[in-house]
C-alpha cells in the first residue's frame, strides 16, 4: 500500500504578554524542494533569516510571500492565535506551581542549618535534597526562556494533538496508510511533551507519526523556516489577520496542567539533543544555514540541531552539556579568529568529528542541481529569474568552499 509521507514544520513569531502567532506548514516529502524556490523567489536565500528580512522589507510586501503558500495545494497551512487571556490563565498556573517548588526548595535549606544557624553535623543526610534544589533553581538561570518556552510550547503540543485532523493523508488520492514528521523549532523543550502525547492519543498510530524538538530549527529546515517566517509576517501584519483563517488557540480541558509542569521543568534543567553540529568562524549563511539539512537529506532518520559558537567553547558546554562524540560534528569554514581556532583544539580533545565545510561541496552540488532541475517546470519569465539567482547563490557558496 502505497504512504503518504509529510513534513509538518511549526514555529511561531511573538512575546509573552501579547498575541503570538504559531503556524504549521505540512508538504509531502517530494514537494518540500518547493519551499526553496519561494525562498529564492521572494528573499534571494535559500532559507531566510527572519530578523535581516524583518529589517529588509517592508510588512505588506511580506504578505505576497505568505499568499504564495495558502493559495498552493501543494502546501497544508494552518494558522493559530494565542491571546493574552490563554496565556495568563497558563501563567497562573506556572506561577503557583513555580512558587511550590521554591517553597519546598528553601525546605531543603533551612534543613542544613541547625538552631544556631550552623551547617548540620549529618550534613550527608540532606545531601539529596539539597542536591535537588540545586537542580530546581538551574530552570531560573534564564527566566525569559523559562518562561517563554512553558507558554510557547503548550501552544505545540496542542496544535500537535490537531494534527490527526488536520493531516491531509486521508484526503489525499491513491495513499492508504502515513508516515508525518513533525520538525517543532526552539529544541528539546518545545518538544519534551511527545512521547506521552503519542502514547495515550489513539490518533497517533505507533510507528507512523515523528515529532522532534530541533533548536534553531527555523534557520536550518525549510518547513520550519517558512511556517516562522510566516508567523512573523503575519504578526507584522497584525491590521490583516482578518483576510487569513486564523484559529484561536485556548486551554485544552484534557490536557493535564500540573504533568505538562513537571515536565517542562525537568526538560529545561536537562540540556537534551540528539544529533549537533557546531558551526565554528565566519561562514557563507547560505552554506552554514543549509548544512544541517544537507546532513538530514543523506539520512532522513537523522535531524541535527545546529549552533554558531562564537565564545569559548567551554561556556557552551557548561549550558548545553558535552554529549557523546559520536552526536556531535563540528564544522569550521577557512575564515577564523583566534578563538575559533582554540575552540577546534577543544573539540578535538572531545573527539568530535572536525570537519571543514568544503567537506560538504558535492553535497551542496547535488542540492543546487535538484534545484535547478525543478526550476525547468517553472513558466519562462519566472524560470528565467529563479535561474539567474540560483546561479549567483552557487557561485557566492562553492566560492567560499575553497
Amino acid at each position: 500500500m502505497p504512504t503518504y509521507i509529510e513534513v509538518n514544520g511549526l514555529d511561531e513569531s511573538g512575546s509573552v504578554g501579547e498575541p503570538i502567532i504559531f503556524v504549521r506548514i505540512g508538504v509531502s516529502l517530494l514537494n518540500e524542494v518547493q519551499i526553496f524556490l519561494r525562498n529564492i523567489e521572494h528573499f534571494n536565500m535559500l532559507l531566510p533569516d527572519k530578523h535581516r528580512i524583518r529589517q529588509g522589507y517592508e510588512p505588506k510586501s511580506l504578505l505576497r510571500y505568505v499568499k504564495s503558500f495558502v493559495e498552493d495545494p501543494c502546501f497544508d497551512i494552518t494558522m493559530f492565535r494565542m491571546f493574552p487571556e490563554t496565556q495568563l490563565k497558563l501563567l497562573t498556573e506556572f506561577s503557583l506551581r513555580t512558587a511550590g517548588d521554591l517553597y519546598r526548595s528553601r525546605e531543603a535549606i533551612v534543613k542544613l542549618f541547625d538552631s544556631s544557624g550552623n551547617i548540620v553535623e549529618d550534613y550527608e543526610s540532606v545531601a539529596p535534597s539539597i542536591s535537588q534544589a540545586i537542580n530546581i533553581l538551574k530552570r531560573f538561570r534564564s527566566p525569559r526562556v523559562l518562561i517563554d518556552s512553558f507558554i510557547k510550547s503548550y501552544g505545540m503540543m496542542v496544535i500537535a494533538m490537531k494534527l490527526g485532523v488536520l493531516s491531509r493523508s486521508s484526503r489525499i488520492e491513491g495513499f492508504t496508510n502515513s508516515f508525518l514528521t513533525v520538525q517543532i523549532a526552539g529544541g528539546y523543550p518545545f518538544a519534551f511533551w511527545w512521547k506521552d502525547l503519542v502514547d495515550k492519543n489513539p490518533l497517533f498510530k505507533k510507528g507512523s507519526f515523528v515529532i522532534t524538538g530541533v533548536s534553531n530549527g527555523d534557520e536550518h529546515y525549510p518547513s520550519m523556516s517558512s511556517a516562522g517566517t510566516i508567523a512573523m509576517s503575519l504578526l507584522l501584519n497584525s491590521d490583516k489577520l482578518h483576510l487569513f483563517p486564523i484559529q484561536p488557540l485556548e486551554l485544552e480541558g484534557s490536557i493535564d496542567l500540573a504533568s505538562f509542569f513537571d515536565g517542562h521543568s525537568r526538560a529545561i534543567e536537562i540540556p537534551t539533543f540528539q544529533k549537533r553540529i557546531i558551526f565554528l568562524g565566519t561562514m557563507n549563511e547560505n552554506i552554514r544555514m543549509c548544512i544541517p539539512y544537507l546532513m538530514h537529506l543523506r539520512d532522513r532518520h537523522e535531524t541535527y540541531e545546529a549552533s554558531s559558537v562564537r565564545i569559548p567553547i567551554e561556556w557552551y558546554f557548561k549550558f548545553r552539556g558535552h554529549g557523546k562524540p559520536e552526536n556531535t560534528i563540528v564544522v569550521h569554514s577557512s575564515s577564523l579568529s583566534g578563538q575559533d581556532r582554540n575552540n577546534i583544539k577543544a573539540c578535538k580533545k572531545c573527539d568530535y568529528a572536525i570537519h571543514h565545510v568544503s567537506d560538504f561541496k558535492k553535497d551542496f552540488q547535488e542540492f543546487l542541481g535538484k534545484l535547478g532541475s525543478e526550476i525547468d517546470y517553472a513558466p519562462t519569465q519566472k524560470r528565467t529569474s529563479l535561474s539567474a539567482s540560483l546561479k549567483k547563490i552557487e557561485e557566492g557558496c562553492l566560492n567560499a568552499m575553497k
